[in-house]
């Protein structure tokens, strides 16, 4: 990896919500599985192969429900056919996959369906735990980069990633090369098990998902939002939004409130020792300081235990 790609190299805004949906649908293929899957998202498991992985489409980078399902309503059949055919050697099983692959509306509609469908109910219920935790786990991150640099940070990720020099290394069963010429970008998971590369298209990073590990209970059971019943739903929701260095205006719509609302209560967070305000040319940047690190850390509430029962995936990455 290049010094031109280092300096481009960073971390996620947040969790990726198709990629917790993948997690979620992983974990309910497990033998050790109790539930099962709603009827309307029984579809999303013809899209795993033999091997348990999934085209790359359905791998949303982004870190807003909405704008991931209009990435996949808009991704070129081209794209889809391409990445079908890879996954399934040319022969999928299910007859709605070669309809999508063909560019078939009523096969585009029933993914498009059943992937919001999955998502509203394998991972939205979850959503606040799954943000919290992977907020939490980007502030410890966070703290690593201000303080020791980027080579330290990435030395900080689970086993599965190793950093030598100017190489990245990750456990993937998939032995190849890839190319990060365009960036590379390190996003945390709370239900995939392992660690997963997603290879950018022309001109686009290359995004690792790494597991988050999860916040231990304590004794918080019962407890949905301890942070905001400490500091106020709000301001709770400012914090947690610095976990990584965000503008005032990220603040605010991250967070869901007005630019006053933001700058008011990063204000009071700062006041607090629980936010770092500095300056990045004619740019403020709010970031979540040890102390608030800590507060995450303790007030981070657990997943419900169907959703983080421990399960190896059946692949580690592509």
């Amino acid at each position: 990896m290049s010094p031109a790609v280092f300096q481009t190299t960073r971390f996620s805004d947040g969790p990726l919500p198709l990629v917790e949906l993948v997690g979620a649908l992983m974990r309910l293929r497990s033998p050790a599985a109790r539930r099962h899957p709603p009827e309307a998202v029984r579809p999303l498991f013809d899209l795993f192969s033999d091997k348990g992985e999934v085209p790359d489409f359905l791998l949303s980078r982004r870190t807003e429900i909405g704008a991931a399902l209009e990435e996949l309503a808009t991704t070129p059949v081209s794209r889809l056919r391409c990445e079908l055919m890879s996954a399934f050697q040319g022969r999928p099983r299910a007859a709605w996959l070669h309809g999508l692959a063909s560019g078939e509306r009523s096969a585009r509609a029933v993914l498009t369906r059943c992937v919001e469908a999955g998502y509203r109910a394998l991972v939205e219920p979850n959503w606040t735990d799954i943000a919290a935790t992977a907020h939490t786990d980007l502030a410890h991150r966070g703290r690593i980069l201000l303080r020791e640099g980027l080579a330290k940070a990435i030395a900080s990720l689970p086993s599965t990633i190793g950093h030598h020099g100017q190489t990245v290394d990750v456990d993937n069963p998939v032995d190849r090369g890839v190319p990060v010429e365009h960036g590379l970008i390190f996003a945390p998971s709370c239900l995939l098990p392992g660690t997963l590369v997603i290879t950018g298209g022309r001109g686009e990073p290359v995004t690792v998902v790494y597991p988050a590990p999860l916040a231990p209970v304590r004794g918080r059971v019962g407890r949905s939002d301890s942070l905001s019943a400490l500091l106020g739903t709000r301001r709770a929701a400012v914090l947690r939004a610095a976990a990584v260095p965000r503008g005032t205006t990220e603040l605010a719509a991250q967070a869901g409130i007005s630019l006053s609302s933001a700058s008011e209560h990063a204000s009071a967070l700062r006041n607090a020792g629980l936010i770092m305000t500095t300056r990045a040319g004619r740019k403020v940047l709010h970031t979540a300081t040890e102390l608030a690190d800590s507060l995450l850390t303790a007030c981070a509430p657990p997943l419900p235990v169907a959703v983080a029962a421990s399960s190896r995936p059946a692949w580690g990455g592509r």
